[in-house]
């Protein structure tokens, strides 16, 4: 019989089940909620606001999740942990048989959080790290305090046998700390990823983007952390097959927010269904018709670009930060341009 681990065996579902254009994971927004303050952060309150849902509507999503046919729930914040009622949720999750995956700042992190995750089954935790000194976490949390209690929380989780995966966001704050937050993951034995993502908050706030690194600082770090960077043009893992919402969005996944608003994903918040008054079988469907009904204006130059296989903007990222979807924003233009050439120079077979 063939083995599969379980990352591909996921992939291979995913794969069919964009075929049949049907939703196979889901990210849960279970609350704003959060106890710090991050500067680079798309949460719009950082605080749980009285709509938010409660724990039997948030059951009752799960059941017409399963109804569906999804099969993984990431379930992310906000912070979890300031959920009461998390133990409620994830053994509701796991009597339904959903792959469980959590994103957590794991500052709220106990040993009993942690026996908790076991006993659900959870497949893969995602911890957050803003920086590898307390200083500089700290000026990225804005919480007096909270390097300590991350280094906790992380340390309780790595002592377990949960897949733990530590992801940096990459701002000009922490940037120069990258190296170090590696040796942290790598030293508790824990896989380390860094993203350069920043987005405006789903409200249109455009202050996170301050913080965003020039195009030539995220090469900088690229060449440096990736060993095979150069090699090949940039491939993002989140493609559909060339529509104009070209993320697997409305195709394979979708994201639920802790209002209980159905979207395309939590950095693209449309088109805002209601699984308060609505199912969410009904949500696909209103999801699925607002990819296919998007389509470009005059705007658009991706169709003739030259270095549209170099770069990483998403419809999501012109829409957030435009109000337009097809506009293409000078920062990626900018950043694929530079990645263009970079690669044509490390090129070995470009004429001496």
């Amino acid at each position: 019989m063939k083995q599969l681990d379980s990352d591909t065996f996921l992939a291979e579902l995913s794969w069919k089940a964009r075929q049949r254009r049907h939703p196979d994971s889901v990210t849960f927004e279970l609350t704003y909620g959060c106890n710090l303050r991050c500067v680079h952060c798309f949460n719009p309150t950082h605080r749980a606001l009285p709509q938010e849902l409660t724990t039997r509507e948030i059951q009752t999503i799960l059941d017409q999740l399963v109804e569906l046919g999804v099969l993984t729930v990431t379930f992310t914040g906000g912070e979890l942990g300031t959920r009461p009622d998390l133990q409620k949720i994830f053994r509701h999750t796991r009597r339904l048989g959903l792959v469980i995956r959590i994103l957590t700042n794991a500052t709220r992190v106990t040993t009993e959080f942690v026996h908790l995750l076991y006993d659900v089954g959870v497949e893969q935790t995602c911890v957050s790290i803003y920086g590898a000194t307390a200083a500089t976490y700290e000026r990225m949390t804005a919480v007096a305090g909270s390097y300590a209690t991350f280094r906790r929380g992380l340390a309780l989780l790595a002592s377990s046998t949960i897949p733990i995966v530590v992801r940096m966001p990459v701002t000009s704050i922490n940037y120069e700390e990258i190296h170090l937050c590696r040796s942290i993951a790598e030293e508790l034995k824990c896989k380390f990823q860094y993203s350069f993502d920043l987005t405006p908050t789903v409200t249109g706030d455009l202050a996170p983007l301050q913080y965003r690194l020039s195009a030539e600082t995220k090469i900088r770090i690229d060449q440096d952390m990736l060993p095979q960077w150069g090699s090949a043009p940039v491939e993002e893992p989140c493609l559909a097959a060339g529509e104009f919402i070209e993320c697997a969005c409305g195709h394979t996944r979708f994201a639920i927010t802790p209002y209980g608003e159905m979207n395309l994903c939590t950095a693209f918040p449309i088109p805002r269904y209601d699984l308060k008054t609505g199912t969410v079988r009904d949500g696909w469907d209103v999801l699925k018709r607002t990819v296919d009904e998007a389509h470009p204006n005059h705007r658009y130059e991706c169709p003739t670009c030259d270095v549209r296989s170099y770069c990483r903007q998403g419809r999501n990222d012109a829409w957030l930060e435009t109000g337009d979807m097809s506009v293409c924003l000078p920062h990626y233009q900018e950043w694929a341009k530079l990645e263009q050439r970079t690669h044509a120079l490390l090129n070995p077979r470009r004429p001496a």
